[in-house]
């Protein structure tokens, strides 16, 4: 059976697991064109056990937490990362979460999910699905912003900031403020 329909049923497997435990939410559509060495990334992800990726909107009670990545300098968007095999998205946005910002974080819905299409440049036949899932989250302790000090000399190269905002600054992400806007998140 072709990735593209292995794929896809895993992705829509995954949408109503988190359905039936978090309710209704926001779902996007995107297609993304990859050039074939990506899209061999994505492929082998997808054959390995991943899925996609996660992130959390985390915040407090007055405070949303954001983070800058190389990518997109400056452009503030939410922590995530890649999922990995065997971990929930809810597990795989509390790792990425506490990884990129030094936050612990409890998952208390989602935000917003994106199915995300890729297909190959040069063979539009050829494509697959991943998911992107974005959970709200409320700050469970921890200091945001020690990620730098964290690892080694190349943690910088990473994130580069991490901070809490009263309202999300001008230059993030459309879906930070409106989960009914989908956008790549600039790591996956």
């Amino acid at each position: 059976m072709p990735i593209s329909v292995r794929s896809r049923r895993a992705v829509d497997r995954r949408i109503e697991k988190l359905r039936e435990r978090y309710g209704e939410f926001p779902l996007h559509e995107v297609t993304v064109e990859n050039d074939p060495e990506f899209f061999e990334h994505g492929r082998e992800f997808f054959e390995v056990g991943g899925r996609g990726g996660a992130g959390a909107r985390v915040t407090d009670d007055e405070r949303v937490l954001l983070i800058r990545h190389p990518n997109a300098p400056d452009t503030w968007t939410f922590p995530g990362g890649g999922h990995e095999p065997g971990e929930t998205f809810a597990e795989t946005a509390r790792r990425e979460v506490w990884e990129e910002t030094g936050v612990d974080c409890d998952i208390s819905g989602v935000w917003q999910v994106v199915r995300k299409r890729f297909v190959h440049a040069e063979d539009p036949e050829r494509r697959g699905y991943l998911l992107s899932v974005f959970f709200r989250a409320e700050y469970a302790g921890g200091r945001a912003g020690r990620y730098p000090e964290r690892w080694d000399d190349d943690a910088d190269e990473e994130i580069l900031g991490v901070s809490w905002f009263d309202d999300p600054p001008e230059n993030a992400w459309s879906f930070v403020t409106d989960p009914d806007t989908a956008e790549s998140n600039p790591d996956e």
